[in-house]
């Protein structure tokens, strides 16, 4: 994959993460009618069926996690490699030594021209199946490791991105009416009360357009930055 990592940055109040039951209804989740495809992992998928891909069922997708656990000194810790029926490849994950943080990751390959609009999509849609499942407490990006300071887990709101997810309590302290009437591009209501602002249609391509935007939600908010484009 080619391009540099974009991540969604997910914090958790607790070490749910750890929980091997919630992480294989997250794999369902994904896996959901066939839309994506797991890939196996390289070394220690010996016991899974398949040549590439690990089958969707239950049975297979809980041993493509414990695989993925056993793998963690080779991939720097849990991660999970999915492509759709394109070949868009994306991943999830989180490092045991951090568990109260998970990555939603795709190459900005993936998200940086304007024909990938379905790509886009597709990335938002497995962010929103992720919010549904796990329910962080917080969630952010495009992040860049090559563009962006570090952002300590827990870490306050503090600035508007290209993706915001606010859990129940933050919609709360922060007003569900003050979040609803921001200009953002696309508002998600969840079921748990949680809010997803998604500030333009692809932020990698068309975000500086909708810069006064950006800028308009961060002053509401009393954030002081921005952080758009990946």
């Amino acid at each position: 994959m080619s391009g540099q990592n974009e991540y969604i940055l997910f914090d958790f109040p607790d070490e749910r993460l750890r929980e091997d039951a919630l992480m294989h209804t997250l794999l369902g989740k994904i896996a959901e009618y066939d839309r994506f495809r797991y890939l196996k992992k390289a070394i220690v998928c010996d016991d899974s069926p398949g040549d590439i891909y690990v089958p969707n069922t239950p049975q297979t997708l809980a041993g493509a996690w414990a695989n993925a656990k056993r793998a963690v000194q080779r991939y720097g810790g849990y991660w999970m490699e999915f492509e759709d029926t394109d070949g868009v490849k994306m991943s999830f994950g989180f490092n045991p030594q951090e568990p109260r943080r998970l990555f939603l990751q795709t190459s900005s390959s993936v998200l940086n021209k304007r024909d990938q609009s379905e790509n886009v999509r597709a990335f938002v849609s497995v962010m929103q199946k992720i919010y549904d499942t796990l329910h962080p407490d917080y969630g952010c990006g495009l992040f860049s490791y090559e563009n962006h300071d570090s952002v300590a887990p827990g870490t306050a709101p503090f600035a508007i991105w290209d993706y915001n997810l606010f859990s129940p309590a933050l919609v709360e302290q922060f007003g569900r009416d003050r979040l609803l009437a921001l200009p953002a591009w696309r508002k998600v209501e969840f079921k748990d009360g949680g809010l997803l602002l998604e500030m333009s249609p692809q932020p990698v391509v068309d975000a500086l357009a909708h810069r006064d935007q950006y800028k308009a939600a961060a002053a509401a908010l009393g954030f002081e930055r921005v952080i758009m484009g990946g």
